[in-house]
């Protein structure tokens, strides 16, 4: 068991970097945005989809729309129903117990670093297990100190706090873009994206946006990498 912990813990640091910083990120975002001090905390915990979290706070200190939240939420979680298949054979036989929080803290930073870890290794829902909830622990106490930053802060400092949840999107596209191959995918979204813009305006161009970029990849499947 201590061996296992201790692979785990080294298998998650790269985790703990990214998450920590953007969670504090997002505890200032939601800060700014004039959310109460919990819920950028309850979201972190158990929502626990970052890019989507940023979207809810978003909507709960704006103009909310029911349909239009959950609809927003849907389609930029629904990347999960993808490599989510990719586990399903290593989550085969594992006790339910466990395979539901191995389920439920899966997310794409835990899928990449324990996806290269064999199934048939000694150990291995406990091992799953214990990055999952190492990496769930990084976003929340990120998360945490972000909203403790910002009760430090002078408010006039978070008014720009906005531009956090932007950035965060452009580096995730600029590191896909540099590590992959062919930028069929991603020209794709581009393209969906800058239509929708200026056929619906910067204040309705989201649900139609990811609406075509669904519907153009799912056209494009066979022909793209």
């Amino acid at each position: 068991m201590k061996s296992l912990l201790k692979e785990a813990f080294k298998t998650s640091l790269p985790v703990m970097a990214a998450y920590w910083f953007i969670g504090m990120g997002y505890g200032l975002y939601a800060h700014g945005a004039g959310a109460a001090w919990w819920f950028p905390l309850a979201t972190a915990a158990f929502v626990y989809t970052g890019s989507v979290e940023f979207l809810l706070a978003a909507a709960a200190t704006g103009a909310f729309s029911a349909v239009d939240t959950f609809a927003m939420a849907f389609l930029v979680g629904a990347r999960h129903i993808f490599y989510s298949v990719a586990m399903l054979e290593r989550f085969a036989g594992v006790p339910w117990r466990k395979r539901f929080f191995m389920i439920y803290l899966l997310s794409d930073e835990t899928f990449a670093v324990t996806l290269p870890k064999p199934a048939a290794m000694p150990g291995f829902a406990t091992f799953q297990l214990a990055v999952s909830a190492m990496d769930w622990t990084y976003w929340v106490t990120g998360t945490l100190a972000g909203v403790l930053l910002a009760g430090f802060l002078d408010p006039s400092l978070l008014k720009g706090a906005d531009f956090i949840m932007t950035a965060m999107f452009a580096a995730i596209f600029a590191e896909n873009w540099c590590n992959e191959r062919n930028h069929s995918a991603s020209c794709i979204g581009l393209a969906a994206g800058l239509g929708a813009l200026v056929l619906f305006g910067a204040d309705a161009f989201m649900i139609p946006a990811m609406l075509a970029i669904l519907a153009l990849l799912a056209a494009a499947r066979r022909h793209l990498p």
